[in-house]
């Protein structure tokens, strides 16, 4: 869970908080592939997935870092799950960060530049080479009063 206390001075405290990281699910131990990137398939399971490095805590943490809660969303009082899709391409790069379902534009476009910031993650494997994994991560924004 990532706790912030960071934005605009105001009466009501802020939580930002971002969940674990949620991967489709794949229902053979085979990869399957779906959709393309640069003429490369995108897999939505593959032999090994993708890792973050430095595991699940130190992803939350770098989110925790790079995560700001817009203050036009805050000043409206503006709450909700953003979930972000995005591919961990052969090298590790985050690409095609994009919003599979919206709460607000501010808080889409906040969790969409949070995603982007990322660095490298430790690709995902087919038979042994790297592959392109398609990955779903919600990014929750809650208002404390």
């Amino acid at each position: 869970m990532i706790k912030s206390k960071r934005g605009k001075k105001s009466s009501k405290n802020l939580v930002l908080i971002g969940s674990l990281m949620t991967l489709f699910i794949a229902f053979s131990s085979n990869a399957i592939a779906q959709n393309q990137y640069n003429g490369e398939e995108v897999f939505i399971a593959a032999d090994e997935m993708p890792s973050f490095p430095g595991g699940e805590k130190a992803l939350q943490e770098t989110l925790y870092k790079n995560l700001r809660y817009p203050s036009s969303a805050m000043e409206k009082g503006i709450e909700g799950k953003v979930f972000i899709k995005f591919i961990i391409t052969k090298d590790g790069s985050v690409a095609n960060v994009t919003v599979s379902r919206s709460i607000d534009q501010a808080l889409d476009q906040a969790a969409v530049d949070a995603i982007k910031k990322l660095p490298k993650f430790t690709p995902g494997k087919k038979d042994g080479k790297p592959v392109n994994v398609w990955y779903s991560m919600p990014i929750v924004f809650k208002l404390i009063k």
